[in-house]
């Protein structure tokens, strides 16, 4: 019995930069996600002992990625500087995280189902997402800034080697 050949796609080619970016998104939004599913996030990052856990976690991985591409102590200062303005940002909105959770349950446990509260809750929580999603991606950009091109490069090979 003769097999058939399965025919192949053509990779598209990624712009390192792009690589970068998307990696270290993931790497971040994966480690936030172990940290809440370990309850070592406490839900949201940066919140009491819970969030410096997750926090350490986060800075640990970050500073191993950094001595694998040959960071100086320079360049990881001025990067965890930038991870720890990221954490300082998401801990100012943990009253605005409660606030949310709030209204949310409000509308939920009324006699009646409030869908346009839901609908406007909603709409809320996208706004705030957009926004931190921006500083997220600046901040991303900011730590690429502090590396060398090659650095970058060796960096974007390990994401590849590790999430593909």
């Amino acid at each position: 019995m003769e097999e058939t050949p399965t025919p192949t796609r053509p990779r598209r080619r990624i712009p390192r930069g792009a690589v970068i970016a998307i990696g270290l998104v993931l790497a971040v939004a994966g480690i936030a996600g172990l940290a809440r599913a370990t309850g070592l996030g406490g839900g949201h990052l940066g919140h009491g002992c819970r969030g410096a856990l997750a926090r350490d976690f986060v800075q640990y991985r970050l500073h191993t990625a950094l001595r694998e591409v040959g960071a100086t102590d320079t360049q990881e200062e001025q990067v965890m500087a930038i991870l720890a303005g990221l954490f300082a940002k998401h801990g100012e909105r943990e009253a605005l995280h409660k606030q949310l959770h709030d209204k949310a349950m409000a509308a939920l446990t009324a006699d009646t189902v409030d869908r346009a509260a839901l609908e406007a809750l909603r709409s809320e929580v996208m706004t705030h997402a957009e926004a931190g999603s921006k500083e997220l991606v600046a901040a991303i950009a900011d730590m690429a800034e502090v590396l060398t091109p090659a650095q970058r490069r060796q960096l974007a090979e390990m994401v590849k080697e590790r999430f593909e």
